[in-house]
């Protein structure tokens, strides 16, 4: 009997002759649903757009996660490295150290600059970090002892040009004839590095690990030792591995677990603003009730006959619900033919440009899509139209055929 609702169902929505006010509600249901679904998936791709530009942005500049041990130094930097690189899933693994200091160019009146001074392997820095790839002139594997690389900006701001000497002070004491003063070195600027974040543009630099040894005065030791895995979604299964296979001296840490508020806060975001707009939806379901009731009342006479011929309650009420889904299903339809298409292209050609003042990891607006997304806003819309089509297909079902035929 399932043919006999659809056939009903479809014949009271494409009627001509009659219930012109039934048909304009049907199509603002229609719309409004559509609407709800384009505005949804429209919210839920740009939100996960700016959460994979985040998160890749911040894994330019360091690897996945960062392994150190909890008395300090590696013990044994290469054979802790031989280990990790064995691990499953990893795809590299390179030494550093890192250091704090002030940054200036001699001769000058600029004031010195705070910077994070990172101290790479040349040989294995590119595995691990895709910051590298900006490095101009030349590439980070040939970076020498004593050369330093600069952010862009912040090079640009000090004035500093290539082959350039330039000044760090690092917040380290050493005994000196004056007593305890911070530890002065020289570098020569070998080129400059841009990751599109100002937060490593501005405020870093890269020397050899070598240097970086001789500063912290030990022997040829890395202070933590960056691992890739071979993907961003293996982060966790590799990290686990990797601390296992060490042992409870070694700890781990990414960073999206020191941004963690970040990512969770873009989470709430997105389903916050993608409820909202799912709002859309509900008010359309209002319209698909009205529709429906309005369409009860004029077919009261038809629903009499069929119940007469021996229709059951319960098909009456299955063809109403059924004209509810498909009132849903065709604004759903509408709203992803159109948001589907337009997010794969404005996110592929890059169609809306962001101004640089305000976003500086990113140029445009980013659309990704997801299907699990897709999916759920498809769901949704079909869920509440069949809800909202209860109430009236109930009234229909309960149509008493005597009074519905002696009315008439």
């Amino acid at each position: 009997m399932a043919l006999f609702e659809r056939t009903v169902a479809e014949r009271y929505l494409k009627t001509h002759r009659k219930g012109a006010f039934v048909r304009i509600m049907v199509r603002f249901a229609r719309g409004g649903t559509a609407l709800g679904v384009f505005a949804m998936v429209v919210t839920l791709a740009v939100m996960n757009g700016f959460r994979e530009e985040i998160q890749a942005t911040l894994f330019s500049a360091t690897a996945h996660f960062t392994v150190f041990h909890i008395s300090g130094d590696i013990p044994d930097t290469e054979a802790t490295l031989k280990t990790i690189r064995a691990v499953p899933g990893v795809k590299a693994a390179s030494p550093i150290r890192i250091e704090k200091g002030l940054l200036r160019l001699p001769g000058t009146s600029a004031p010195p600059e705070p910077v994070v001074v990172k101290a790479v392997d040349p040989a294995t820095a590119h595995s691990t970090s895709s910051i590298f790839d900006s490095v101009k002139p030349g590439r980070v594997e040939g970076l020498k002892d004593g050369e330093v690389l600069l952010g862009k900006e912040l090079a640009q701001k000090l004035g500093v040009r290539l082959g350039d000497t330039v000044a760090v002070a690092f917040f380290r004491l050493e005994l000196g004839l004056g007593g305890q003063q911070p530890k002065l070195a020289a570098f020569r600027m070998a080129g400059t590095f841009q990751s599109h974040s100002s937060e490593y543009d501005k405020g870093w630099a890269i020397i050899t690990l070598a240097d970086g040894a001789r500063i912290a005065r030990t022997e040829n030791q890395a202070e933590m030792i960056e691992v890739r895995a071979r993907s961003i979604d293996a982060i966790g299964e590799v990290k686990s591995r990797v601390l296992e296979t060490l042992g409870p001296a070694y700890l781990a840490t990414d960073l999206r677990e020191t941004n963690k508020p970040l990512f969770a806060a873009l989470t709430v975001e997105k389903w916050a603003f993608a409820a909202v707009f799912g709002l859309i939806v509900l008010v359309a379901a209002f319209n698909v009730v009205a529709s429906l009731v309005l369409l009860v009342t004029e077919k009261r006479r038809d629903l009499g006959v069929l119940l007469a011929l021996g229709a059951t309650p319960r098909q009456i009420q299955r063809l109403f619900e059924l004209q509810g889904l498909r009132i849903g299903a065709v604004g759903t339809l509408w709203g992803l033919c159109t948001s589907v298409p337009l997010c794969l292209a404005a996110d592929h050609w890059k169609l809306i440009k962001l101004p640089a003042a305000v976003y500086d990891f990113i140029t445009y607006m980013p659309f990704r899509l997801k299907v699990s997304d897709v999916v759920l806003v498809a769901v949704f819309p079909l869920l509440v139209s069949w809800l909202a089509a209860r109430y009236p297909a109930k009234k229909a079902a309960a149509l008493d055929p005597v009074d519905a035929l002696r009315s008439e």
